[in-house]
């Protein structure tokens, strides 16, 4: 996997420890339920994480039998910013 990280979300990560960790989660909505991806970095204890290796920072991805090729991180929000980690450049997995 190749972790495609902004400026902002480098410095964000670095700021906080320099650990990311990314993991699923599933969502229901109308058309039936949909998979995303939540990123912190703080871990969720309940999840097995396996380390990605990327540039700036430590990734812990969450195994789940299988991975994106790409993982894009950005940081999202004006007054309370957060992290945002996109499949494949995609905000639902696919």
């Amino acid at each position: 996997m190749k972790v495609v990280a902004s400026a902002e979300a480098v410095d964000f990560v670095r700021d906080r420890g320099g650990r990311l960790y990314v993991w699923a989660t599933s969502e229901r909505c109308c058309s039936g339920a949909h998979a995303r991806l939540r990123a912190s970095t703080e871990a969720d204890a309940q999840r097995d994480f396996a380390v990605v290796p990327a540039e700036g920072f430590e990734v812990f991805f969450a195994r789940m039998g299988r991975e994106p090729e790409e993982l894009h991180v950005e940081v999202r929000g004006r007054r309370r910013k957060c992290l945002e980690a996109y499949w494949d450049n995609c905000a639902w997995i696919v």
